[in-house]
């Protein structure tokens, strides 16, 4: 009996190789579209002693499916370690925050949040606008304490 030849497509062209290749190839293949069709699957779980029956959703979780379950997915165009960076420095920055007093927080959300100027915050509260830079300065100092 003539031998017969094993090819395998890669990127689409055929190439010979022995058989024990083919059929090592063809398992490994046929096992990843069993798992898969496994996690795509749910199942329902039957308890004869609670006489339960249960459905046990599949394993697999699609983008959309996760968009609802409120995960929160990092920017395509920032790096996922550049984004737990830039949390870090956010509880730091909450944190720095916390640490200061009302009227300390609500001068630097004028200044940062609201983007007031020193001048237009002078005039709301009666003071100069050198006296609001002074104060601005000495909590910019006490937030860095924290970084």
């Amino acid at each position: 009996m003539a031998e017969k030849d094993f090819y395998l497509y890669i990127e689409g062209q055929p190439v010979k190789v022995s058989e024990e290749v083919y059929r090592e190839y063809k398992h490994a293949e046929e096992k990843e579209r069993y798992f898969m069709k496994r996690l795509k699957k749910g199942k329902f779980v039957v308890d004869p002693e609670k006489q339960t029956v249960e459905y046990v959703p599949s394993r697999e979780a699609s983008y959309e499916h996760l968009l609802e379950a409120d995960w929160d997915f990092p920017a395509p165009d920032e790096p996922v370690d550049g984004a737990v960076i830039k949390a870090q420095t956010l509880e730091t920055l909450d944190r720095a925050l916390q640490s200061l007093t009302d009227e300390e927080r609500e001068l630097i959300h004028e200044i940062f949040y609201l983007e007031k100027s020193e001048r237009e915050i002078s005039a709301v509260y009666n003071l100069t606008q050198a006296a609001i830079h002074k104060r601005k300065k000495k909590i910019l100092e006490k937030l860095k304490k924290f970084f």
